[in-house]
């Protein structure tokens, strides 16, 4: 099940046996299996997902992920995904991912991750659509009204550091 709450598209889901590790928590490569599996349905709120690629052999290629393990879960618990995109330009995006355990109420873990638009065809970074590079830069404004996550610490930008 897909929503938008406050403006943050979310989907739902719960813990499989199967993510389950030797500690009796879910795996930590699970936790980044949920994120990015969960994401790409979750970008097509954005216009940038699966029926993007399918209709424009273009798509949203990962560059670098920050994940954030805050509290564990346990087989069956009953999850939240969120996703909001903290910055974009002509070709890329940022995402912030957010995991909350839903019984309970808390924030288990975070991904930030950053993107890159590619052509499929030449296998290239290509930039968005005018119009498409506008309507992210709006989800982005709106997504700035919502407070980050307590005690999130962002480690992932789009400013690229200068040469020493």
């Amino acid at each position: 099940m897909h929503t938008t709450t406050a403006s943050l598209p979310t989907t739902a889901l719960t813990v499989s046996p199967d993510w389950i590790d030797l500690y009796g928590h879910m795996n930590s490569a699970r936790y980044v299996r949920v994120f990015d599996h969960m994401g790409y349905k979750l970008l097509d709120q954005f216009g940038v997902g699966e029926r993007y690629t399918a209709a424009n052999q273009c798509g949203i290629y990962t560059v670098d992920i920050a994940v954030s393990y805050r509290r564990e879960v346990l087989v069956n618990d009953p999850l939240e995904l969120r996703l909001r995109i903290l910055a974009a330009d002509d070709k890329r995006l940022l995402c912030l991912m957010e995991l909350h355990q839903t019984r309970d109420g808390y924030l288990a873990a975070t991904m930030e991750q950053l993107s890159i638009h590619v052509d499929l065809k030449t296998r290239r970074v290509r930039t968005f659509a005018e119009a498409q590079a506008a309507q992210l830069q709006d989800y982005v404004r709106a997504h700035a009204a919502h407070p980050l996550p307590p005690k999130h610490i962002p480690r992932l930008t789009l400013v690229r550091p200068t040469a020493v």
